[in-house]
């Protein structure tokens, strides 16, 4: 998975990149929101790109299959997930250096960072358990069970509270971070379920994630198999409203000015728009594509451009008209899994992992103006 700096704290793109080109890598300079960051799984190693000059800086070597890379601002740290060997690997990022390799429960692979930068928290989702790491000593100084598959997490502005979507489970999970232990449940769906039952091979899709609107005040949880949203107060921790949707909802995916919240439906290839304003409606469903794995917003969040995996596409719309407005065309095999944009919203990098290149979108133009070659595998 990809990630830039500005990117909620600096994740990474949906591919996956790292050690030194040609010659010995560069160190980086602070801001680090001038750079993307992809892992590659297959070559086990992160690839660095400058957004000043769309070349690659660095391929940084991390541990095996790393799904997802976590950049803190705040301490000049890069950590990659390496998701096969049940470890994270921690870089400094001003000397390319791996400071601390530290062993996880089973299958980390996303991971998110504390307001502060300090603290981050790994899903383990293979044990059903999340890893909260200080990134100041480089160590797990909590492993939190009782979550059923975890994937992706949300901190409360505060840090004090981590929200946890269940792939598993019908309900999202609330850890107080000070004690290490789940709290609540707060169910998305009727009653709580887990999505694989007892004793079958029956499976559903759970929370994906809670996505946080800019102020920290509400959450938005899509759950696949009921077709719906939840609406939560994250202060109160309730459930304020289900919202239907389109068949199969992957996830919620916020505008930067959290204005709206844009659902992939990938049921029925369709892509809902919902208002993040009281009565939380939604305010268009338009056509979409197969296979949506990202969503990304740009050039002063008028676009959006829905990413179709399957179909090798972009889906872009017009979030001033609420209209589809065109589809970019990556190539046949070209396998677009997730995308940053820069700091000022105007270029899109999108991963190609069957291509092993970034593309580049001109979110102005709504163009596609070049990629980046050899990127990893």
């Amino acid at each position: 998975m990809l990630r830039s700096h500005h990117m909620l704290k600096r994740a990474v793109l949906g591919l996956g990149l790292l050690l030194g080109l040609a010659g010995a890598a560069r160190a980086l300079e602070a801001p680090y929101d001038r750079y993307v960051f992809v892992p590659n799984r297959n070559s086990a190693d992160v690839t660095v790109i400058s957004t000043d000059d769309d070349k690659v800086v660095a391929r940084v070597r991390v541990g095996n299959v790393p799904h997802q890379v976590a950049v803190s601002d705040t301490l000049g740290k890069l950590v990659a997930s390496n998701t096969a060997d049940n470890t994270i690997s921690i870089i400094d990022l001003k000397t390319l250096t791996t400071t601390a390799t530290v062993k996880l429960g089973h299958e980390p692979e996303h991971m998110e960072l504390s307001p502060g930068g300090d603290l981050l928290a790994v899903g383990n989702i293979g044990e059903g358990t999340v890893s909260l790491v200080s990134l100041r000593g480089d160590h797990e100084v909590k492993r939190v069970s009782g979550l059923h598959e975890p994937h992706n997490m949300t901190f409360s502005p505060d840090g004090k509270q981590l929200f946890v979507g269940n792939l598993g489970a019908n309900f999202v999970s609330v850890i107080d971070v000070a004690s290490g232990k789940v709290v609540r449940e707060i169910p998305v769906a009727e009653g709580q379920a887990l999505a694989k039952l007892p004793g079958t091979d029956e499976e559903h899709q759970g929370i994906i994630n809670v996505t946080r609107t800019v102020d920290g005040r509400l959450g938005f949880a899509a759950f696949g198999d009921g077709d719906a949203m939840a609406v939560i107060d994250l202060r109160t921790q309730k459930k304020l409203k289900t919202l239907k949707l389109g068949d199969q909802p992957w996830r919620a995916y916020t505008t930067a000015d959290s204005r709206y919240m844009i659902i992939p439906n990938n049921g029925d290839k369709t892509v809902s728009i919902v208002s993040t304003v009281s009565p939380f409606r939604e305010v268009a469903r338009l056509n979409g594509g197969a296979d949506m794995t990202g969503v990304n917003t740009g050039w002063f969040e008028t676009t959006a451009f829905v990413i179709s995996r399957s179909e090798g596409r972009a889906y872009v719309i017009d979030l001033t008209t609420m209209k589809n407005a065109g589809v970019i065309d990556f190539g046949t095999d070209s396998t677009p899994e997730t995308g940053v944009t820069n700091p000022e919203g105007t270029r899109l990098y999108v991963a190609l992992s069957g291509r092993n290149e970034v593309a580049v979108i001109d979110t102005r133009t709504r163009k596609l103006i070049k990629r980046i070659a050899n990127v990893g595998e």
